[in-house]
Parts: C-alpha cells; structure tokens; sequence
C-alpha cells in the first residue's frame, strides 16, 4: 500500500528505487527483495481487481504509475497525465486495489505490527532473545510503522547492546544502527524509554556516575516496568558500594520477572555480599535446578563457593560442567587460585599471585578476578596493585587487550560476556564483596574510589556506601 501511495504522490514521475525505500522503509536497510515483493504484489492485485492503471519499471532507475483510462483520454484533452493519490486512494479502482493486496489490510497490518512488537518487547526485558531474530522483528515493525518510537527505540536499545564487544567487527556496526535507530525514535517522542536507554549505553562511561544514575532513574519514571532500566541501576548501585539498595533494585526486577536466571542469581550474590551464605547456597542451586545449562548461574555457583573456604566444591564446579570457565579461558587461572586457596603455602600464594598478575596484564577482565583471589588470600598490595593499574591506569599492571570471559558485573548469558574494558571499568561491584573487605578496610581504598569518581558520586547523592555505614 505504501509503494502505491508513493508512485501515486509522484504524478507520473518516475520515482526511485531509493526514494521507495526511504519513504515505504523509513531508512530501514532492506534487501532489493523487498521492494521486488512489493511491486510484484501490487502488479498482481491490479490485475485481479481489473485495475486500469499499472506500474511501469523505469530499467536501473525506479518506477512510475501509469493509468490506461487517463492516459486514452489525454489524446483530446492534452498530454497524458497519471492518476492522482485521491484517484487512486479514494476511488473504486483504488479501493478494490488495496482491498485486493493479501495481507496489506490496515487491520492485518496493525495486528502484525502489534505481534512483531510485543514479541520482540518481551525477548529484550527477559534478556532471552536471540539477537539477530529480534532484530528481524523490528525490521519488520518498522517496515509496517515507520512512525512508531517505540519500534525504532527497542531497535535502538538492541543495537546498543553490540557496541560493548571488544569486538570491533561487532560493535562498530552495531553502533551504527543504534545512533541511527535512537535518533528516529527521540525524533518522534523525546521520552521514549528504550531509546533512552539506548543513550546511556552508548555514552556509557563517558557519563559521570551521578549522571548515569540520573539516568537511569528518569527512565524508570517514564516507564517502571522496563526491566533493563532496571537491571541496570542493580549494576550501577551495587558497582557504588549501595548493596542494600541494589538488593531492593533486583527484588523488584524479579517482582516483574519472578523467573528470571539473571536477577535470580544476583539474588544469591547479595545474599552472599550480605553475609548470608546458607541462604545463597540455597537460591543458586535452585536457579542451577531450573537453569542446568546455563553458564551464569554456574558461575555463580563456583564464585561463591571459592570464596567461602569451599575451593575443593568450587573445583568439583569446574571439574563437572568447565564451559562457562574454559570458553573465556579463565581455567587455568582459576585452576592455580583454587591450590592456593585449599593450601595456603608460600608457594602456592607465590604461584598464584604471578598468575594473576599476568592474567590482568594480558586481559583486563581477569583484573576483576585476581582482585578477589588476591584479596581473599591476603595479598592486598599485590590486589591494589591490579586495581590501581586497571581501574586508574596507575603501578606496573597494565591491560594490553579485551577478551571474551563469562562477566560478574553483566554475566547474563553467553551474549553478555563480549565486554571492552571501558565497560569493565564502570562495573566495579567485586570492590564491594566479601573477599575485598580487606582492602576497604585499607587507607589506599577511598583514594582508590576517589580516583573512579565514586566519592563524587557519593557526595553528590548525599549518600554513603554501605562499608562506611556499617564501619561507623
């Protein structure tokens, strides 16, 4: 219908292939196939109605409507013309014309575009979705609606997604798109919650930490139900040291997605960072029971148990189900840790210590790891040496490249572990676990937060992060 409106406006012009594909797909890349299909499908509804006009292919250019009554006529009247929008639109011909196209029905056409929506909505909150078919929903929303905030914004939250691989082949595209897909949708409704969304993980770390929270916040008064919002200011409080505050933030995501692995395992993490281990111990293993394959609860389950004087279980973990530690390459590190942390000898602390320095040094992922094994056997020079060095740039620690490792801070699913650095250094929540307690305790800790903007943000909130409030 949006084809033969566009050739209808033109008057008899010729209209071009880009031009159809700009204004039928609102800027949408789409394959030749599609505009093929829709030509195609109104040449054939032409035919079946009698239609007296036709759509003539203007070779390695475009298109143009043409009328066979008009154009018979124009031999005494002048020269010929084709038939006007309301001709085509509002007359019978035009009517029986539209009517005629299979599915092009305004009301087919809203019931899908309402399906494709709410399909695609549902996969992104649950962050259940396969990428490149949600993607292809969108598409087709979009194709349907080209108008519609909402579709461009879940596009350009989806897209946003992409740009925090380490990956450049991923996350220069993806950035692409979703720069492209936001300002679509702010342009057609400035409050339109995923494609703000889509802004704060675009501007990511670029955005001071009061801001970021700021945010966050504004979305979540837009829309309360939007459960990536969400999830992301359980990371971002939790990453400021406002456990007790994060834990409300992820009891209310699971208020709105009682089942979800992700907020169902970082319910037993703050259980664990609160200091109620049996009750962890319980949630996670129901999560493993409902999410057997799934390598986050697993880690989850394996982090917990190596930092809770359990190396040998946490090896029985590894031993039973290593993917989500042998696809990052985290085994042999973890391997080394889990020695030391069963015998704590001078040799194997030695030999654990160099591990993580070198794992740190090639992968700045594995800072966040060597920061709690460190720290947890006692080594605090040796963990603020990999936390200075990642997080500020400071000491002998420095990160040479990203890689792919199962995420503590975003460790979703196997979508979420593609992280760049820059990601890493804002999602900072291992500072303020169990194992770390040694290095809160330490002066060098608070210039440390310093140094990342926390006690900024701090100030700027008027508030204290959870350490400090059980220290005083």
């Amino acid at each position: 219908m949006q084809v033969l409106l566009v050739l209808a406006d033109a008057a008899g012009q010729v209209v071009t292939r880009d031009t159809l594909f700009a204004r039928c797909w609102g800027g949408v890349f789409v394959g030749d196939d599609s505009l093929n299909r829709a030509v195609a499908a109104l040449r054939r509804a032409v035919e079946a109605v009698g239609g007296t006009f036709e759509v003539e292919t203007i070779p390695r250019t475009g298109y143009r409507l043409v009328g066979a009554t008009v154009s018979r006529a124009s031999s005494v009247h002048g020269p010929p013309r084709s038939l006007s929008r309301r001709q085509v639109a509002g007359g019978a011909i035009g009517v029986a014309a539209l009517c005629g196209i299979a599915g092009w029905s305004i009301v087919g056409r809203r019931r899908r575009f309402e399906v494709l929506i709410a399909s695609a909505e549902d996969k992104v909150r649950k962050g259940t979705s396969d990428d490149s078919g949600v993607r292809k929903q969108l598409l087709e929303a979009i194709s349907i609606r080209p108008d519609s905030a909402r579709a461009w914004g879940l596009l350009a939250y989806l897209a946003s997604i992409g740009t925090v691989s380490a990956n450049p082949k991923i996350a220069e595209p993806a950035l692409k798109e979703a720069q492209h897909a936001a300002a679509k949708a702010l342009a057609l409704d400035p409050r339109d919650p995923y494609a703000l969304l889509a802004m704060f993980e675009l501007q990511g770390s670029t955005l001071d930490w009061a801001t970021r929270d700021q945010r966050l916040r504004q979305i979540i008064a837009i829309d309360p139900m939007n459960l990536p919002a969400i999830g992301e200011i359980v990371l971002l409080t939790q990453a400021a040291g406002l456990n007790r505050e994060s834990w409300n933030w992820n009891e209310r995501a699971i208020a709105l997605e009682p089942f979800s692995f992700d907020f169902l395992s970082k319910r037993a993490l703050k259980l664990w960072i609160a200091g109620d281990t049996p009750q962890a111990d319980k949630v996670i293993d129901q999560v493993q029971a409902l999410y057997p394959t799934d390598p986050w609860p697993g880690w989850v389950r394996f982090l917990i148990y190596a930092m809770t004087g359990r190396p040998r279980a946490a090896q029985a973990v590894a031993a039973a189900n290593p993917a989500f530690l042998e696809g990052s390459g985290e085994l042999p590190l973890w391997r080394t840790a889990l020695v030391a942390l069963d015998r704590r000898s001078s040799d194997t602390i030695a030999a654990t210590r160099e591990a993580c320095f070198n794992a740190a040094e090639t992968i700045g992922a594995f800072a966040v790891d060597g920061v709690m094994i460190l720290s947890a056997l006692g080594q605090i020079d040796a963990a603020f040496e990999i936390a200075n060095g990642f997080l500020l740039s400071r000491g002998l620690i420095v990160t040479k490249r990203s890689a792919t490792t199962t995420s503590f801070a975003k460790g979703k699913s196997s979508r979420d572990s593609d992280l760049n650095d820059a990601t890493w250094r804002v999602n900072t929540q291992y500072l303020f676990t169990p194992p770390c307690a040694v290095m809160r305790a330490d002066p060098r800790f608070l210039p440390l937060c310093e140094g990342m903007g926390l006690v900024d943000y701090w100030r700027a909130l008027g508030v204290r992060p959870d350490y400090q409030l059980r220290k005083s």
